[in-house]
């Protein structure tokens, strides 16, 4: 049943965010034709291309930090239901300021290489295909260095 529900509300959510008004479409390529003004249609289009990608993601990392704390709460009430001993279950709990800072650096790693992707994409100006394929290789290369750090560390 849960799968049903998030099937169809993650159905719903991207045909109601790809949804466009096809009057506006024509008056936006009718004011093009009459302006001749490329380059804005140009950054509208990608800004339009753009905006349902990051409403989803917003959607789908709200969903899962619900979910997460929805799911911390039940394992807190089941560790209070059997009473375990309180060590075992500080230790359950309970993240170590080593995790808490390998999530950080991961953050942050992860957010300097987007940036840089996106100088990238921006300085490259043609905004198509190929500044989310900048934005992919970026994202992966982030998440090699943070691969690397985690090897040097463990050694």
């Amino acid at each position: 049943m849960k799968k049903l529900l998030l099937s169809i509300i993650s159905f719903v959510s991207t045909t109601i965010v790809f949804a466009q008004d096809s009057t506006a479409k024509a008056t936006s390529l009718s004011q093009q034709s009459i302006d001749g003004d490329i380059d804005n249609s140009l950054i509208r289009g990608s800004i339009e291309s753009v905006l349902p990608i990051i409403a989803i993601t917003l959607v789908v990392m709200l969903i899962i930090q619900v979910t997460k704390y929805i799911l911390d709460h039940k394992l807190k009430n089941k560790i209070i239901d059997r009473t375990i001993s309180e060590q075992l279950a500080n230790s359950i709990l309970q993240k170590s300021a080593s995790d808490k800072k390998d999530e950080s650096i991961k953050w942050s790693i992860l957010l300097l290489s987007l940036s840089g992707g996106l100088t990238v994409a921006y300085h490259t100006m043609p905004l198509h295909i190929h500044s989310l394929a900048i934005m992919a290789f970026s994202a992966g290369i982030s998440y090699l260095i943070y691969f690397f750090y985690l090897q040097k560390k463990s050694k």
